[in-house]
């Protein structure tokens, strides 16, 4: 089982005469990094809902908002005396349009206070519970996406594995083919010949251009890949970051090991597919 980092959720509830919307989003990251806003008359559980999120959601970037709809939370009010006290002291640096000097003071720290919501414990508990509701939410819409991840990972492994046997077969051929050739070569040139240095010397050019070794530690990687996909574990995909590249060393080294046309064209369709499932190893949990 997969889980994407990729995830949204969102619910609504009311208290006293005002209505509370709360929406949560998460996308890929490589750790938990967290961006909660919050009307003031929460920031009691302002820690405790981060905490919530990290146990939950383990990994992502993860966006929680909350916002108080009603004539409470919309209420303000303007602290006259911290605007005129603005006003004059900008009036001493210039004349300032007195138009315009208004609008720039509102903007200035303490000029304005919102309308502050006094939370019994109860309700505050509500809250919580609804923040615990939407990161279930969240949650099942991770999965969701994370069964597509898995279809697509699995259909590219499936496209490495074809692609490795092909190698194989064409690596052997080729080996043969280099290997006749070479003696053919050898015995129309009218010179002496040391044969037993020559068959050292073959042996140690083969020796080179087998991937034997590259193609047993890939089925190693392939079903190593396998089995973690598919185990119950939540958190997998840093781990098959780093198998993903164990596969990119195995494919560059049979690469640049052998130059027959079918196992370069092979190669470079490993490469592709390869790179599909590091794409999308960057968006799981």
């Amino acid at each position: 089982m997969l889980h994407s980092m990729t995830g949204y959720g969102s619910t609504s509830l009311n208290i006293q005469d005002f209505e509370i919307n709360i929406e949560l989003k998460s996308l890929n990251s490589r750790y938990f990094d967290s961006k909660i806003s919050i009307p003031s008359s929460l920031s009691s559980i302002e820690l405790e809902v981060n905490n919530i999120l990290k146990k939950k959601l383990f990994r992502g970037k993860v966006d929680l908002n909350i916002k108080f709809m009603g004539l409470k939370s919309e209420s303000i009010s303007f602290n006259e005396k911290v605007i005129k006290n603005y006003i004059d002291d900008l009036n001493k640096i210039s004349d300032f349009d007195s138009s315009q000097i208004l609008k720039s003071v509102l903007s200035l720290p303490n000029s304005i206070e919102k309308g502050r919501i006094d939370l019994a414990n109860e309700e505050l508990n509500k809250i919580i519970e609804a923040v615990q509701f939407v990161i279930e939410e969240t949650i099942s819409f991770r999965t969701k996406e994370g069964n597509n991840i898995l279809k697509d990972i699995k259909n590219n492994i499936e496209i490495l594995e074809n692609l490795s046997e092909i190698i194989e077969k064409n690596s052997q051929a080729h080996k043969i083919s280099i290997k006749n050739d070479l003696e053919n070569k050898a015995k129309s040139i009218n010179i002496e010949n040391d044969y037993g240095r020559f068959e050292q010397e073959l042996f140690y050019y083969l020796e080179k251009m087998d991937i034997n070794e590259e193609i047993i530690r890939l089925r190693s990687h392939f079903k190593f890949f396998s089995e973690l996909i598919n185990n119950e574990h939540n958190e997998k995909g840093k781990k098959l970051g780093f198998i993903c590249q164990e596969i990119g060393r195995e494919i560059n080294t049979i690469g640049s090991k052998c130059n027959n046309s079918i196992i370069q064209n092979s190669v470079v369709e490993m490469k592709s597919s390869l790179e599909k499932i590091r794409e999308q190893t960057l968006n799981i949990l």
